[in-house]
C-alpha cells in the first residue's frame, strides 16, 4: 500500500493506493471532511491508429451536488493507461466555504500527488 500526503496551512490531502493483483484501488480525500463524492473506474485497452498507444474507457459515478468526478476520472485514466491495469478511484474532498484559490490549490496538489504516485508505482 502506498500513502502520500500533502499539507497546506488550510487543508491536507491524502492519496492511498492499494494493489489488487495487477489492478489499482485509489482513494483521494481530505479537507475539512473526507467523504466519497465521485468514483471512477478506468479499464485500459489497446488504442487505435499508427501508434496503438494505450487508452482507457472511464465510467463515473458522482454523488449529487459533488464536483470530484473530473478529478477521479483523471487519476483513474492516468494510472490505467500508465500501467495497463484496471483502476478504481474514489475522491472526496470538502472545504467549508472554499475560495477559488483554494479549489485551484486542491487541483494543483492533487496533480502533485498523482505525479508522486506514478513514480512510486514505477
Amino acid at each position: 500500500m502506498i500513502r502520500i500526503e500533502k499539507t497546506t496551512p488550510r487543508f491536507k490531502l491524502v492519496m492511498v493506493i492499494e494493489r489488487m493483483g495487477r489492478d489499482l484501488n485509489v482513494s483521494l480525500h481530505g479537507g475539512d471532511e473526507s467523504h466519497i463524492g465521485a468514483v471512477a473506474l478506468a479499464v485500459p485497452y489497446q488504442g487505435q491508429g499508427r501508434e496503438r498507444k494505450a487508452d482507457a474507457s472511464v465510467s463515473l459515478l458522482t454523488v449529487t451536488g459533488h464536483k470530484e468526478d473530473e478529478l477521479a476520472r483523471k487519476i483513474s485514466y492516468t494510472l490505467a493507461t500508465a500501467f495497463n491495469c484496471t483502476t478504481a478511484t474514489a475522491c472526496g474532498i470538502h472545504i467549508d466555504n472554499a475560495t477559488g484559490k483554494e479549489i485551484a490549490d486542491i487541483l494543483e496538489i492533487a496533480d502533485r500527488l498523482l505525479e508522486e504516485a506514478l513514480q512510486e508505482l514505477s
